[in-house]
């Protein structure tokens, strides 16, 4: 089968680290193109590594980044109303790469972008378009064009339209057919599998880690305020550590301003999370609403228990009390409760995380989800 993906963006992200294994699952019985906005990046030095051929072409996203006042906004929506009118000429020239390769199937990785489903239209071959991501909830963008007016775009333009877990498909399933929605959660690389040993934990610190970039629907200042509610209870054996890329300077300000300097570390951007992990013994995910959850999936895989926000796809994941606890999302006095257990009862580190660990083998594979995808696809061609 010849494949065509349409990439949003060349940074390293979640829906590209997803593509990327998506594509190194598929790639040996199939041939494999990948459409991409820019000549340079991650994704671009990944698919060069992996001779996937590699088309460019630029189309616009039919959404903005929050910022500005409300009159800003408002001309900014209506100068990319204008802009995404350039993605139908983009599909056109797109036309003729799909006759040279004999593309069978169009794939649109992200919710942002419509170029694939103009295509497909153009060409009548099937096409699938994967909602990796909620655009209000969890990115707080706002959309050029009214939801439902968006939502009846990406059902007329779509073979079968992909949610990366239940809360996404519930979400777009209140304007968009439920038939056409299937549900296939994302699959993470092999390379986070790390099974802990059985074993009593090891010292009396409890080492947290939240990891992922610094920014406000990341909620990294909630698990520094629980951890300053623990401190102030006098509890002492723990230490958090945040990992990931942006402007912590908000943070230290509130790190400083609660006296807990020396129990909170910023590491800053990591590549080397895997080995990291190994050091960690349970993991928080504090996010406002993750369509999936991707690092709570790469925890488990590692072994560490989550005690992540009852929000978005996160309950999907974390079974309450098995393999992680959920806690009331923007309660920081309910996340340091679910923090007090493991430090009260650390035996549970160890068992808990060999739940998540076998949980997350079985269930979120690459594997697994690259089998589902192939799946949607043949019976599509048919």
């Amino acid at each position: 089968m010849n494949i065509l993906y349409i990439a949003h963006e060349s940074r390293l992200g979640g829906p590209n680290k997803s593509l990327l294994e998506m594509i190194d699952q598929l790639s040996g019985e199939n041939t494999i193109y990948v459409v991409v906005p820019i000549k340079r990046g991650f994704l671009v030095d990944e698919l060069h590594r992996r001779n996937i051929p590699v088309i460019y072409q630029h189309s616009f996203w039919w959404m903005i980044a929050p910022g500005g006042n409300k009159a800003i906004a408002f001309v900014r929506k209506w100068i990319y109303r204008v802009l995404v009118l350039h993605n139908y000429v983009c599909a056109w020239r797109l036309r003729k790469v799909v006759r040279q390769q004999e593309i069978d199937m169009i794939h649109t990785n992200s919710s942002v972008l419509n170029t694939g489903g103009i295509l497909a239209s153009m060409v009548q071959i099937p096409h699938v378009w994967h909602i990796r991501e909620l655009r209000q909830e969890g990115l707080g963008f706002i959309d050029v064009w009214q939801p439902a007016r968006i939502s009846r775009f990406m059902e007329e333009h779509s073979s079968r339209i992909v949610a990366i877990s239940k809360a996404v498909r519930d979400k777009y399933a209140e304007q968009i057919s439920g038939d056409l929605i299937s549900v296939v959660y994302n699959g993470v690389g092999e390379e986070n599998l790390y099974e802990k040993e059985l074993e009593k934990h090891q010292g009396d610190t409890v080492n947290f880690l939240i990891s992922g970039r610094v920014s406000g629907e990341k909620r990294q200042e909630e698990a520094i305020r629980a951890v300053a509610l623990l401190i102030e209870a006098g509890y002492r054996n723990l230490h958090l550590s945040i990992a990931g890329p942006g402007d912590t300077d908000k943070l230290c300000s509130l790190i400083a301003d609660r006296k807990i300097e020396e129990y909170v570390t910023f590491l800053g951007y990591r590549s080397d999370l895997p080995l990291l992990r190994r050091e960690m013994d349970v993991e928080l995910v504090c996010s406002l609403w993750e369509a999936f959850g991707r690092v709570t999936v790469e925890a488990m895989m590692s072994s560490n228990p989550v005690i992540g926000a009852d929000s978005g796809g996160t309950p999907e994941l974390i079974k309450d009390g098995e393999n992680g606890y959920l806690y009331r999302q923007g309660d920081e006095r309910d996340l340091a409760d679910k923090m007090r257990r493991f430090m009260k009862h650390p035996e549970r580190i160890r068992r808990m995380g060999k739940c998540a660990y076998q949980t997350a083998k079985a269930q979120f594979s690459s594997k697994r989800n690259a089998e589902r995808m192939l799946e949607i696809y043949r019976e599509l061609m048919r």
